[in-house]
């Protein structure tokens, strides 16, 4: 159950979760965190990137959210019953994954995102800018947008994740694919983008 920001559950199956795989942070590391601190802690530190992640699937903020709390909600009950969690966050983007592909199966049409929506998955804390700088940032947006779009499926989904912080090899266990997929696939996508906005900036 989530209240006030975060999980609240017993501390059962606190030792579930190998110490290596929370250090989120060097004052983490300083002093023992019972579970319950500790899916609080990925809970602050992931909850906008998987949310981020689903949100560039299903392009509908009020699902996004859903499958956000869905994704953390199932961490919870894996944790519950105490079994093993390695890597906790490879494991939150390989279940939100799943549950966006789910969701999205039998859907007729993709709801777009508005311009506020667009700027609070880039960048949550941007402050209003003025008039001169968000013409020019509409303008980045929209060359990246279609930068984007202009990629293939496998090439936006692993460099997305990549940009998410997930490992080559993580995002080959997410997608089943091999490591060597994954790399050139996030080369291709980088030296596609980078020769968009050198054309983009050159005309």
């Amino acid at each position: 159950m989530k209240q006030n920001g975060m999980f609240n559950f017993g501390d059962a199956a606190s030792q579930t979760i190998g110490d290596g795989a929370f250090n989120l942070s060097a004052n983490m590391a300083s002093a023992p965190m019972t579970l319950s601190e500790r899916v609080h802690a990925l809970f602050e530190q992931l909850h906008t990137p998987v949310f981020r992640y689903v949100m560039r699937k299903t392009r509908d903020s009020s699902r996004a959210e859903d499958i956000t709390q869905e994704t953390f909600l199932r961490l919870l009950r894996h944790l519950k019953e105490e079994r093993s969690l390695d890597n906790p966050k490879a494991w939150l983007f390989t279940v939100a994954n799943n549950l966006a592909i789910d969701a999205s199966r039998g859907d007729a049409h993709i709801q777009d995102l508005d311009e506020a929506t667009w700027n609070r998955i880039e960048d949550p804390g941007l402050a209003t800018p003025d008039p001169e700088k968000l013409t020019v940032q509409r303008e980045r947006l929209e060359r990246l947008r279609s930068a984007v779009l202009s990629l293939t499926v496998l090439q936006r989904e692993c460099l997305h994740l990549r940009a998410e912080g997930l490992r080559y090899r993580e995002i080959a266990e997410l997608m089943n694919i091999s490591i060597s997929t994954v790399a050139d696939a996030v080369r291709r996508a980088t030296l596609k983008l980078s020769r968009e906005f050198e054309n983009g900036a050159s005309s």
